[in-house]
């Protein structure tokens, strides 16, 4: 065996002065100072970039925010224009909008009640305001191209919102045109229509319209003057005045059980008036005319349904096409009075005339003829708004019905049913007619 003599590490000479010992490293090897310096470089870079990847992210988010925020200010802006619908009628091509008809209160009159207070001249108003009246014109699929219809309206809003009867448009097959005070025509679409209070709106695709300024008429007295413009028996422009005959007469409209509160006036009403302006003498619509609610028996007599209870109807129309939360028994009726009972020897309340088969009341024993006196414990004797004997019920809510019997042999009956309430988009029974 070699033998090895232990050499003892000498300082190198440069080392003298520091007192430090000085090793040889193996070729190749890498001093720990080296190490840690490789080591803590590399996590200083690896800082840097998280630190670059943490800004670039939090750029990133705040940019995200600013473009949702911006987006959501955008929406907002839009909503206020064009009404809570806008993505809906984006998607849809829909007219329908968010709309709160604007209604101003009656100017307070003075002391001095004269024309010198402010008022117009019939023929002010009818130089002012006729241009926010236009003519309405319905087709059909058969008959040639002539109108099958023809009717009056008001325009509410400048870029084109019509306010008119149902009766007036829901004939149309073909489409609606819409003439206005220039005769420049226009193509009209259906936003929403309500058979129940006979109010449609509809829509045409104009800007800068003259709008009508709608007063409240509440305010509206008997003996004050009006002026009605329509276009009867397409005579664009007519304009007739006269007086207010009558204020809050309670018209049961026909083929509905609603019951409207109407203007009752002297001012010539004929077909082709339907949907047109009942103006006061300060030129506000305080009504909207209907021919339907006047009787050819009858001279002198004219009926407007009133701003105040066509308001929101017309407000649910502009945003959902129809009133929604109505619900409907599924009957048409006629009303029984107290003295007509007593005449007939029966009792008073709502005669059944027919029963939709499609609706619940149809698994009842309710028979045509029947005469229904009470719902939910309520009597439906008098002059009693139906409808609000249904008022916070629900589609899909039991109904019960007394009811009374007399055969042709006269014997009497009496006895209950009940049933379920059906939705209806048009009104509380499929039609109904009065006595």
């Amino acid at each position: 065996m070699d033998q090895f003599e232990e050499q003892p590490c000498l300082p190198d000479e440069n080392d003298k002065n520091t007192g430090k010992e000085h090793f040889e490293l193996p070729e190749g090897a890498v001093s720990a100072d080296k190490v840690d310096e490789s080591f803590w470089t590399a996590v200083d870079t690896a800082k840097k970039k998280s630190r670059r990847r943490e800004r670039m992210h939090h750029a990133g988010a705040r940019l995200c925010f600013m473009v949702l925020f911006i987006g959501i200010g955008i929406a907002i802006s839009i909503t206020s224009i064009r009404g809570s619908g806008w993505v809906r009628n984006l998607v849809t091509g829909d007219e329908k909008i968010s709309f709160t008809l604007p209604v101003a209160d009656k100017p307070k009159l003075d002391d001095e009640f004269y024309q010198a207070d402010g008022r117009y001249t019939a023929e002010g108003i009818a130089k002012g305001f006729s241009p926010a009246v236009v003519s309405i014109e319905v087709y059909k699929n058969s008959g040639g191209y002539v109108a099958a219809g023809q009717g009056s309206g008001v325009i509410m809003s400048a870029d084109g919102y019509i306010v008119t009867n149902a009766h007036v448009v829901n004939a149309a097959e073909s489409g609606i045109k819409v003439v206005l005070s220039d005769n420049s025509e226009y193509e009209a679409k259906v936003v929403g229509q309500d058979a129940a209070t006979d109010i449609a709106v509809i829509k045409i695709q104009a800007q800068g319209l003259q709008a009508a300024e709608f007063g409240d008429s509440t305010q509206v007295n008997a003996g004050e003057e009006v002026v009605a413009i329509g276009s009867p028996a397409g005579y664009y422009g007519t304009v007739t005045k006269g007086i207010v005959s009558g204020v809050n007469r309670r018209i049961r409209l026909e083929n509905s059980s609603i019951i409207m509160n109407c203007i009752q006036i002297d001012a010539a009403i004929n077909p082709g008036n339907s949907g047109g302006a009942l103006f006061n003498m300060w030129g506000q619509v305080i009504g909207i005319t209907s021919s339907k609610l006047a009787s050819s028996d009858y001279e002198g007599i004219g009926f407007a349904v009133s701003i105040d209870e066509a308001k929101p109807v017309i407000e649910e129309l502009m945003e959902k096409g129809y009133v929604a939360g109505r619900v409907k028994i599924g009957v048409t009726y006629y009303a029984v009075s107290d003295t007509t009972a007593e005449i007939y020897g029966i009792k008073a309340g709502i005669c059944i005339v027919s029963i939709n088969p499609e609706c619940d009341v149809a698994n009842t024993d309710l028979a045509e003829g029947d005469i229904i006196t009470e719902i939910d414990g309520k009597s439906t004797a008098g002059e009693v708004d139906i409808a609000s004997l249904f008022s916070g019920k629900q589609a899909g809510d039991d109904v019960t019905c007394k009811v009374y019997r007399k055969t042709d042999s006269g014997d009497e009956r009496e006895f209950e049913i009940t049933f379920k309430l059906m939705e209806d988009n048009g009104g509380l029974v499929a039609d109904s007619q009065t006595e």
